[in-house]
Parts: C-alpha cells; sequence; structure tokens
C-alpha cells in the first residue's frame, strides 16, 4: 500500500503572471493632479485669479467687520478726532467705520438710553462737508421722500460750550416702520445735532445725540456733560 503524500495546509502560491481580464499590459497608475478643478484653467486662468481675489475679499471683509465692532481699535481712532483723556462712564463703542475721507462712530450711554453718533467729514477740498451742515443743520432741507429715516419739530438754536457758542439743531428723529406703529415709537425720538467743528479745520466734525422711544427733548445739560468728557476749541 502506497504511503499517502501529506500536504501542507499552507502552501506558497506562486505570483500571478495572467494578466486581469481587459487589462493592458503595463499601463502606468494615474498620478492625482492638481486638487484645483480643471474649469479654473480652462478659462486661460481669469476664473481662478477671481475665486482668489473673492476668498480674499471675504477673508479681508470678515476682518474689516471684526475691527468695525471691536472698540480697543475704534476708541483710539475716534480719539484722534474728538481727544479725551479717559472713555466717558457708561458710554460704549458700537461701531466704527472710516471711508473716503468720512468717519462715523456708534456710541450707546445705557445708563441714560441714548445713542450717540459722532460724524467727521476730513476733504476739505470735496463738498461733502458743507452738503452735510446743510442737510444736518439746515431747518429747509426736506427728508427726500425714498428715505426711511424722516425729521420732523426742526429747531435751530445755540449753547455755549466750552470756550464758543455752537450751532444745534433740534428734531424728532422719525423712522420707516413698515407700518409698525410700535417699532416706529421704539425706534424714532427726540434728537439734537451739535456742530463742534474746531476754527481752524476745513471739515466738518459734529455728533447727533437721539433717545430712542423718548418722549422729551434731550436736555442741555446732558449735551454739557457728555462733552466735558473731551477737549474742544
Amino acid at each position: 500500500m502506497m504511503d499517502q503524500q501529506e500536504i501542507p495546509d499552507e502552501v506558497e502560491r506562486l505570483p500571478d503572471t495572467e494578466l486581469e481580464w481587459g487589462e493592458e499590459e503595463g499601463s502606468p497608475k494615474k498620478k492625482r493632479g492638481c486638487l484645483l478643478p480643471t474649469w479654473l484653467w480652462a478659462c486661460g486662468g481669469g476664473c481662478l485669479l477671481m475665486m482668489i481675489t473673492v476668498i480674499g475679499c471675504l477673508i479681508w471683509g470678515v476682518g474689516q467687520v471684526q475691527k468695525v465692532m471691536d472698540p480697543e481699535v475704534q476708541w483710539p481712532r475716534l480719539q484722534k478726532i474728538l481727544p479725551f483723556d479717559e472713555r466717558p462712564e457708561h458710554v460704549q463703542m458700537i461701531t466704527g467705520v472710516q471711508m473716503f475721507g468720512m468717519a462715523n462712530y456708534t456710541l450707546m450711554d445705557f445708563e441714560r438710553g441714548l445713542q450717540i453718533a459722532v460724524y467727521y467729514f476730513d476733504d476739505g477740498e470735496s463738498t461733502d462737508a458743507a452738503d452735510s451742515r446743510w442737510a444736518f443743520f439746515d431747518p429747509e432741507r426736506k427728508t427726500p421722500s425714498s428715505s426711511m429715516i424722516g425729521r420732523g419739530n426742526e429747531e435751530l438754536g445755540v449753547i455755549r460750550i466750552g470756550s464758543r457758542d455752537r450751532t444745534v439743531m433740534r428734531f424728532t428723529q422719525e423712522n420707516f416702520s413698515f407700518g409698525n406703529e410700535e417699532l416706529a415709537k421704539q425706534t424714532s425720538g427726540p434728537s439734537i445735532s451739535v456742530d463742534i467743528t474746531p476754527e481752524d479745520s476745513p471739515g466738518f466734525l459734529f455728533v447727533v445725540f437721539m433717545e430712542p422711544g423718548g418722549e422729551f427733548a434731550i436736555p442741555d445739560e446732558y449735551v454739557l456733560s457728555f462733552f466735558e468728557n473731551f477737549y474742544l476749541d
């Protein structure tokens, strides 16, 4: 009787040399190309440049928005046009915007419930300063029908602030409310604009105080106490 040959459980398998069905011999593997979509290159690089520009503008825009709402950035900028030693108590910086020779700072006195806006036009060669002075301090000026902000009860006057008299305009700010009377009441209120432009300045610097939802005129005493925190000529 012939001895049975034992077959080991594991048999070393020779490497397959036959080609798989449909596979061509020696076909190189495709290398991963540029991660950018080909359509960006198909238009001569213009689309790519546009995409890079848009992304860059978005990143820049986010940074600018953060600066607009950053008190540590905006207070020093306001200090350059309206000097002060210490920031006024109970007054918080909300936003600050500077562009094309114009600056606007929005402050809030949460203790008194007043909104304070500082406007500065630095371009003496343009008509911006003159136009703004006419728009904010001329009782005869009419609000355009397309504007969402109107005013009424205009009254031109003078307040002694610092070393000289300052032109002021009292009025009632009237905001468009889309038919919602309660919203109109909350966003409208008594206001006063104060021209504090230095005598030797070709520009225009003024401050607007407004009490949203208020019923009575903003007293002169408050205006005087606010400017005690700043250096005026």
